[in-house]
C-alpha cells in the first residue's frame, strides 16, 4: 500500500475493528452446513400425501432462509470494507490502471451510516497537453481549453457534475499574480493529505523567499477562514499555516514538478479572506466537520488526490523572439515573423509582421508610442458588435491585470447597409474591449499602459479600406473552427514582454 492510501486508510471513517467484522466465508459456511434445525430432513414415516407436501414446503422454505442470509452476510462484509473502485494512479506516474480494489472511503471524521451513497462507476481522465491524469465519477463531465504560451502548453479544464455545474477547475498555468491584502481572518486546515507530487526546487526556493514562510510540500486540504461565518474551500496547496494565524486569502495552487505548468486544481484558486468568493459557506466550524461525511467531499477528495504530473509530449510551436521589440510569442509551424519599421522619430516603436504559410500578411504587432484613441461616428453609423470568443492572455504583469488585458474575437454587423460583418481578432483591453454600438472607425484592438507605451497585437489594429468581411453571422462563427483562427489564438494569447 503506498503511502497515499495509507493515509487515506488511516483517517477512514469507515474502516472498523477487524475483530468486529464477520468474515464472509466462515459465515456463509455455517449457515449452509449447521444442522441444528433441520429444513434438509425428511421424517422417516410418511403417512400421508398431505404429510410429504407438508415436509417439502417447509424445506424449502428453509432453503430460501439459508439463501437470504448468506446474501445479508455478504452485504455487510462488502459495507465494511467501503467502496469497491479502481486502484488510484500513483501521483506523477502518468499510468492509467482499470484494475479494482477493495478501498476504504477517504473522509477524516465520517462514520458508516445506512443512508450512504451506494458505490458509482469512476473514470480515468488525461488533459490535452498529456500533463495531468486524475479519477473522475463517470457521470462528471469535462470542459477543456488547451493552449500554447511561448512554445510550452498549458490548459485549463473545468470539471462537471451532472448537472452543469462547475465543482472543480484543473489550471495549467504560466504564471499567476497575488492580489492586495485586507482584513485579514484566521485561517485552519481541517483535513490534508500530503501527495507524491514533485515539486520545482528553484521555485519553491524563489516563492518561500518571497512569503517569507516555507512552502510546504504538495497536499490536498480542507481550509477555513472564519469570519463573521466559516468559508472553506477544498483544493490542492502548499501553503503552510498555523490554525488561527490571520490570512488576506486561502491561495490554492501548486508549484509541480520540473517541466510542467503551476497547477491550481480545486474548486477555487484563491479565496478571500471576506468570503465574497467562497466556494463553500457555514455557520459554524462544527457544521463545516460536519460537511466532510457528505458523499459531495469524499468525490472531490478522491479527484484531487488522484492527481498525476508528468511532462508534455505535445508538439510544441517555435518561439519568436524580438530583441528590438522586446517580445516573445509562440509562432505557429508554418508561420514567419519579422522585424519591420514601426513608429516615427518622435514616436519612436517596433513592430513585427507575421505571414502564414503562403506568405500572406496575418498578423501584426506595434508596441510603442502612441497617441490615444478618438475620433466620432457619423450620423446613423452605430452598428451591434458582437464578441463571439474571448482568452486570458499571457501578460500578466501588475499594468496588464489592472488594464484587464484579454484576447477577443468581435464582429460588427453591417449587413443591414450592405457591407457584411467586419471583424477583429486580437488583444484588447477594458477600454477598446467595450462591447457596445460603434462605427468601425472607432473599432479598435489595442492596449494601453504598457511599459513602453501603445501595444497592438492583432490581425489589424483598426478597420481600413479593403478590410475582409463576412456575409453572414453563421460565417464568422464558422471562422472559429479553421485551422488560421486556431493559430492565430494560440500565437496572439502567447505574447510574452522580455524586458
Amino acid at each position: 500500500m503506498d503511502a497515499i492510501k495509507n493515509l487515506i486508510s488511516a483517517t477512514d471513517p469507515l474502516k472498523t475493528d477487524p475483530a468486529a467484522v464477520p468474515d464472509a466465508e466462515t459465515v456463509l459456511r455455517q449457515i449452509v452446513t449447521d444442522r441444528s434445525e433441520a429444513v434438509d430432513k425428511m421424517p422417516p414415516n410418511v403417512r400421508s400425501l398431505a404429510d410429504a407436501k407438508r415436509q417439502r414446503a417447509v424445506r424449502i422454505a428453509g432453503l430460501l432462509t439459508i439463501a437470504a442470509a448468506a446474501v445479508t452476510a455478504g452485504v455487510l462484509v462488502v459495507s465494511n470494507l467501503g467502496t469497491v473502485r479502481g486502484a488510484p494512479v500513483p501521483a506523477n506516474s502518468g499510468l492509467v490502471t482499470s484494475a479494482a480494489t477493495v478501498t476504504p472511503s477517504a473522509s477524516a471524521t465520517a462514520t458508516p451510516t445506512a443512508s450512504q451513497a451506494p458505490a458509482v462507476p469512476w473514470k480515468t481522465f488525461t488533459d490535452a497537453t498529456s500533463q495531468a491524469t486524475f479519477e473522475l465519477p463517470d457521470s462528471w463531465t469535462v470542459i477543456e481549453t488547451p493552449t500554447m504560451i511561448a512554445g510550452k502548453a498549458y490548459n485549463s479544464v473545468s470539471v462537471r457534475n451532472p448537472a452543469n455545474k462547475q465543482v472543480a477547475a484543473l489550471n495549467l498555468v504560466y504564471d499567476r499574480t497575488i492580489g492586495g491584502c485586507a482584513a485579514p481572518k484566521p485561517v485552519a486546515v481541517l483535513d490534508s493529505v500530503d501527495l507524491d507530487i514533485p515539486q520545482k526546487p528553484d521555485k519553491v526556493a524563489e516563492l518561500s523567499a518571497l512569503k517569507g514562510s516555507a512552502l510546504g510540500p504538495s497536499r490536498f486540504t480542507f481550509t477555513v477562514i472564519t469570519g463573521d461565518r466559516v468559508y472553506g474551500t477544498v483544493a490542492l496547496s502548499e501553503e503552510q499555516k498555523l490554525p488561527g494565524t490571520p490570512v488576506c486569502q486561502q491561495i490554492n495552487g501548486i508549484t509541480g514538478p520540473s517541466n510542467v505548468p503551476f497547477v491550481d486544481f480545486g474548486d477555487v484558486w484563491a479565496m478571500a479572506a471576506d468570503g465574497s468568493n467562497a466556494p463553500l459557506v457555514f455557520n459554524s466550524v462544527a457544521e463545516a466537520r460536519a460537511y466532510m461525511q457528505t458523499q459531495e467531499y469524499q468525490d472531490m477528495k478522491r479527484m484531487l488526490i488522484s492527481l498525476s504530473l508528468k511532462p508534455s509530449n505535445v508538439a510544441t510551436s517555435n518561439l519568436f523572439k524580438s530583441d528590438k521589440a522586446n517580445v516573445q510569442f509562440s509562432l505557429p509551424a508554418g508561420w514567419t515573423a519579422k522585424d519591420v519599421p514601426a513608429g516615427t522619430a518622435d514616436f519612436p516603436a517596433s513592430g513585427i509582421e507575421v505571414a502564414d504559410e503562403s506568405g500572406g500578411k496575418v498578423a501584426h504587432l506595434y508596441y510603442g508610442s502612441g497617441g490615444g484613441l478618438g475620433g466620432a461616428c457619423g450620423p446613423n453609423e452605430r452598428y451591434k458588435m458582437t464578441e463571439l470568443d474571448t482568452a486570458p492572455s499571457a501578460l500578466n504583469g501588475a499594468w496588464a491585470q489592472s488594464a484587464g488585458v484579454r484576447f477577443s474575437y468581435r464582429i460588427l454587423d453591417q449587413s443591414g447597409v450592405g457591407k457584411g460583418l467586419s471583424y477583429e481578432v486580437g488583444l484588447v483591453d477594458k477600454s477598446s474591449g467595450q462591447l457596445s454600438d460603434t462605427c468601425p472607425e472607432l473599432m479598435y484592438t489595442v492596449v494601453s499602459g504598457a511599459p513602453k507605451g501603445t501595444l497592438s497585437f492583432a490581425d489589424r489594429a483598426s478597420q481600413g479600406s479593403g478590410a475582409p468581411t463576412f456575409a453572414t453571422m453563421e460565417d464568422a462563427k464558422a471562422y472559429m473552427g479553421t485551422p488560421e483562427y486556431a493559430k492565430l489564438k494560440e500565437m496572439i494569447t502567447s505574447l510574452q514582454l522580455t524586458q
